[in-house]
């Protein structure tokens, strides 16, 4: 979770530090593919700060909105509904697309998202939670469906619909999904 200025810059350095440049103009001009998930990244970020970071202070409470607006215009307009305090640092969005990522729980350090993820519930009404380990890669097309824990360095294979939890180290594929291999 982010509480400072200092967590605020670990977070996204970790969360870019595979796109050369982070500066959103020359991104822009260059029409870059990478200017969605930059901004996006940074706008989540900056307001997840503000959120967790209690302050009375009328810039604060401005600063705050200010990223609100930003990451909400953004979350609409690129169809990445990822929640605030749900990824740890290093998340990756890989290429724009949709993925619905609200109200997860947790995903872990150094997790991958590919586009056409979403999170759903086996059942309706219920506040069943998803906790996603650390290094994890969901591919594109993955549907999980909560209650659900899936563990460290898990592979989840394109189209996969992830109904059981999933042990550490192996990779899983298929309708439902099922492990297929285990990686040491």
């Amino acid at each position: 979770m982010i509480k400072s200025k200092k967590d605020l810059k670990r977070y996204l350095n970790e969360d870019l530090k595979e796109y050369p440049s982070k500066n959103l103009f020359l991104l822009w001009l260059k029409g870059s593919e990478s200017l969605l998930i930059v901004s996006f990244m940074i706008f989540l970020r900056h307001y997840e700060y503000y959120y967790n970071v209690k302050s009375k202070s009328i810039i604060h409470i401005f600063k705050k909105q200010v990223w609100r607006f930003l990451y909400r215009h953004a979350q609409l307009k690129y169809s990445f509904y990822v929640g605030v305090n749900v990824a740890g640092p290093g998340f990756k969005l890989i290429h724009p697309g949709f993925r619905h990522l609200m109200k997860v729980g947790s995903i872990g350090k150094n997790c991958t998202v590919l586009p056409m993820v979403l999170i759903g519930k086996k059942k309706p009404n219920t506040n069943s939670k998803i906790t996603i380990g650390d290094n994890c890669y969901i591919s594109t097309g993955v549907t999980l469906l909560t209650p659900l824990k899936i563990g460290n360095n898990v592979t989840i294979g394109a189209g996969a619909v992830v109904t059981k939890d999933v042990p550490d180290n192996c990779t899983v594929a298929g309708i439902p999904a099922k492990v297929i291999t285990v990686n040491k």
